[in-house]
C-alpha cells in the first residue's frame, strides 16, 4: 500500500472514530446520562486511531510529497474545552 493511500486511510478511521464519539456524547447529554463504558471505550479507540495517524505521518513521506497537516487532537473535542 502506498504511504498516500496508508494516510488517507488513518485519516478517515480517525474522521469515523471522532463522528462516533461525538453523536454519542450528544446522545448522552440528550438523555441526562452520566458517560459510561462505551464512552471511554470510544475516547480510547480514537486515542489509538490518532496514534496510528501519527506513526504513519512518523514513517515518513517520501520526497517530493507535501507534508499532510496534524489531526486535531481528541482533547480538542472533549465537552468543554
Amino acid at each position: 500500500m502506498s504511504w498516500a493511500r496508508e494516510i488517507e486511510l488513518a485519516q478517515a478511521d480517525v474522521c469515523s472514530c471522532r463522528d462516533r464519539l461525538a453523536l454519542l456524547r450528544a446522545r448522552l447529554y440528550r438523555w441526562g446520562v452520566r458517560p459510561g463504558p462505551r464512552l471511554r471505550e470510544l475516547e480510547g479507540e480514537l486515542e489509538r486511531s490518532e496514534q496510528r495517524l501519527r506513526d504513519v505521518r512518523a514513517a515518513g513521506a517520501p520526497s517530493g510529497h507535501a507534508s499532510v497537516p496534524q489531526a486535531r487532537r481528541s482533547s480538542e473535542l472533549r465537552m468543554g474545552s
